[in-house]
């Protein structure tokens, strides 16, 4: 099991504001925040977390996670370091019905502006984030590879590809690579020959991927040093990866969107202040600050109208409705009760 190392810790000291340290309030007044790390991670804190700890007036400390694997490794050695972190949707049905979560308080949790399918007993949605086809323009110009059939075509688009090391996203994209409309996707995977005709054409690409990734911020890092020439990543990497001086170009069209909820793991230390922050983290202000920090979807429905989100701003967020139906929205359910067949599948592929 790994060690889990706190990176940063958040408070309100003095009155001062927010300060960076082991600095902690009175005895159990801190919370535990993992997520993904990176830029993204540094949105959150800026957006939510820093504002949060300053309003509750409590430490908030945060570690970052690799996935479900994680989560598991915690509770199986009875050591739960986390009181809140952030998973995929299928991972987060996945632990529920594992029995390895503690259920949502909703007497402290306003759902007020998140939709009916994202609330849960124990769990409930956070984020709607888009994995596009990004590529660098010095090594395509402005016509690099832009839907699927390009992504898989090494002869008109040559250059270093990189996808993601999970399972999630690559068989959707292998069908639409294939020719099955985005709305036919998960109809055609629900057939035995509909899923051997996705492993077969995951099969053509894959000995070709110079790298499968595990994390947003490798895949950032990647793009951003040339050591890929065209990756299927978050669209809210690419943005930092654009901020940063690099010259690349994305599009939605065909961008695989899914839905990260937030967790309290069977254990946690601090089960009520980890209430108290994910309420913080849903608010319809929280939410379209970080989605002006960093173009993610929110799922509270009431961000776009706090008038924190320019119409600008807006159209560079998965959600906004010039952008939302040119993406296949990623159905969890698929994954659910078969993820770590495919998993294992998957892992055989890409190491051949």
């Amino acid at each position: 099991m790994k060690k889990y190392s706190k990176i940063i810790s958040l408070t309100l000291t003095m009155g001062l504001g927010i300060g960076v340290g082991n600095v902690a309030n009175a005895a159990g007044d801190s919370v535990t925040f993992a997520s993904w790390g990176g830029s993204f991670q540094d949105a959150i804190r800026s957006s939510m977390l820093a504002p949060a700890a300053s309003k509750l007036n409590i430490t908030v400390k945060e570690d970052t996670t690799n996935g479900i694997q994680d989560v598991r490794a915690q509770i199986t050695a009875g050591a739960v370091a986390w009181d809140v972190t952030e998973q995929d949707l299928p991972s987060c049905e996945t632990l529920s019905r594992e029995g390895s979560l503690e259920p949502i308080d909703y007497s402290i949790v306003d759902t007020t502006g998140i939709p009916k399918e994202l609330i849960h007993e124990n769990y409930i949605g956070f984020i709607n984030f888009t994995k596009v086809i990004a590529y660098r323009k010095d090594a395509f110009g402005d016509n690099g590879p832009s839907n699927w059939a390009e992504f898989w075509d090494l002869e008109k688009f040559p250059g270093k590809r990189g996808m993601h090391g999970k399972v999630n996203y690559n068989l959707e994209a292998a069908l639409m690579a294939d020719g099955v409309p985005m709305a036919k996707v998960y109809d055609t995977l629900a057939t035995d020959k509909g899923m051997a005709r996705a492993w077969a054409k995951l099969g053509e690409i894959a000995p070709e991927v110079t790298v499968w990734y595990r994390g947003g911020s490798q895949s950032a890092q990647l793009l951003r040093d040339g050591e890929v020439d065209v990756i299927h990543m978050g669209h809210n990497r690419v943005e930092s990866v654009i901020k940063s001086g690099i010259d690349v170009a994305y599009a939605f069209d065909g961008g695989t969107m899914d839905v990260d909820c937030l967790l309290v793991p069977k254990g946690a230390p601090n089960v009520e202040n980890a209430m108290r922050l994910i309420n913080e983290l849903l608010s319809a202000e929280a939410q379209a600050r970080l989605a002006v920090t960093m173009p993610l979807g929110p799922v509270n429905t009431g961000a776009f109208d706090t008038g924190i989100i320019s119409g600008e701003q807006a159209l560079l967020v998965n959600t906004h409705p010039n952008n939302y139906d040119k993406q296949l929205l990623v159905d969890p359910n698929f994954y659910i009760g078969q993820l770590g067949e495919l998993t294992e599948e998957f892992d055989t592929l890409i190491q051949q």
